[in-house]
C-alpha cells in the first residue's frame, strides 16, 4: 500500500506533464507562409556596364518603359515588336505595351545583352 502511495503521484505527475506538451504543441497554429513580390515602382531599366538592370520586368498593360543608357557606349534595342534608333550615354528610349504578352529584346550592337518585359 505505501508503495501505491509513492507510485500514484509519480504517475499522476508524468501524465499531468505529458499532456501539456501535448497540448502546448497543437495548440500553436501554423504561421501562414506569405509570397513576397516586388512591385514594379520605376518602370526604367537601365543600361549599363553592357548589360539591362533589370533584365526582366513586368509591368501591367498600357505601361511605358523607359530604357536609360548609363554606359559609355552606343546601344539600340531590337525586338519583333519595338525598336529604337541608337542612342549614347545618358539618352533614353521608351516604348508604351498596349498589348498583353511577353517581349523580348536585344541590343543590336551588342547581341550578347537580352532582356525581357512581361506585360499583363
Amino acid at each position: 500500500m505505501k508503495k501505491l502511495f509513492i507510485a500514484l503521484p509519480i504517475i499522476a505527475v508524468t501524465v499531468l506533464f505529458s499532456g501539456c506538451s501535448l497540448y502546448s504543441a497543437s495548440s500553436q497554429p501554423a504561421a501562414p507562409i506569405q509570397s513576397q513580390t516586388t512591385p514594379v515602382i520605376n518602370n526604367t531599366i537601365t543600361i549599363q556596364n553592357f548589360a539591362f538592370s533589370p533584365a526582366t520586368i513586368t509591368v501591367k498593360k498600357g505601361t511605358t518603359v523607359t530604357w536609360t543608357n548609363n554606359d559609355s557606349a552606343p546601344h539600340q534595342i531590337n525586338s519583333a515588336t519595338f525598336n529604337s534608333n541608337l542612342f549614347n550615354k545618358g539618352q533614353t528610349f521608351s516604348f508604351t505595351f498596349n498589348e498583353v504578352g511577353t517581349f523580348d529584346y536585344f541590343c543590336a550592337i551588342h547581341p550578347s545583352m537580352i532582356g525581357k518585359v512581361i506585360v499583363e
